[in-house]
């Protein structure tokens, strides 16, 4: 179980939502800072976008009845619904195969590794 996490999931979709609240937290905290340097510098803030890869947590993300799969998570992490609503963040869904934070979260095969550390620039040092 994650770290700060205290309470066991009923599903693949209650764990990605409980995730996502989380991950919605850390990242408005880097999005203010960014917002700020940005404005500093003359440019322009651009929108906090998060990406999902559980459909059925999307929509409980956007969906605020507490239907069957989100009647059992704690009412904490059900900012999502509001932050959503009110266009602070938007969560899209992304494919498996495009998430490129797997490469930070997953041990990966050779040819896997290879596509996201080429997709995200990254290359080994040349001395």
């Amino acid at each position: 179980m994650p770290t700060g996490l205290s309470s066991v999931s009923l599903s693949t979709s209650e764990a990605e939502y409980i995730a996502l609240s989380l991950a919605i937290q850390e990242g408005k905290w880097v999005h203010k800072l960014l917002c700020e340097i940005l404005v500093a510098a003359g440019g322009v803030t651009p929108e906090l976008k998060i990406f999902e890869d559980n459909q059925s947590c999307i929509k409980m993300t956007k969906n605020p009845v507490n239907h069957g799969r989100a009647k059992h998570i704690d009412i904490k992490y059900h900012h999502i619904r509001d932050e959503v609503k009110r266009r602070e963040v938007l969560v899209e869904y992304c494919e498996i195969a495009t998430m490129l934070a797997d490469i930070m979260t997953k041990g990966l095969a050779g040819p896997r590794h290879k596509e996201l550390t080429t997709a995200l620039g990254i290359h080994a040092c040349s001395h």
